[in-house]
């Protein structure tokens, strides 16, 4: 079994907040990120980017949770992005075309 992800929150000014995921995001670890998730959307900040840098996969479950979140933001008018994306990541991310929906920042 592999080690849960390290997740934690920078807030970076008061109008933007980064969540940074490190390691192997996975079902089991999704009340956690849905924790994450939700106090960023709590904390009014108009722009929430998911730092993916040390980000080493994603499955199935962490994927629909962004697409999830990505639709809770549009409906609240805050901003989500994606930033520093490993190269590995961004490809899967590439592939199922998460461009078109997120906007990636390096």
């Amino acid at each position: 079994m592999m080690p849960g992800p390290m997740m934690r929150k920078n807030e970076l000014s008061p109008r933007e907040i980064e969540i940074v995921l490190e390691g192997h995001l996975a079902r089991e670890d999704m009340s956690e990120f849905q924790r994450l998730l939700d106090d960023a959307l709590r904390g009014g900040y108009e722009t929430i980017a998911l730092d993916l840098q040390h980000c080493e996969s994603l499955d199935s479950w962490a994927v629909g949770k962004i697409l999830k979140f990505r639709q809770r933001c549009e409906l609240s008018g805050r901003r989500l992005v994606i930033r520093r994306c490993s190269p590995r990541i961004r490809e899967l991310l590439m592939m199922i075309r998460f461009d078109a929906l997120i906007r990636f920042e390096d």
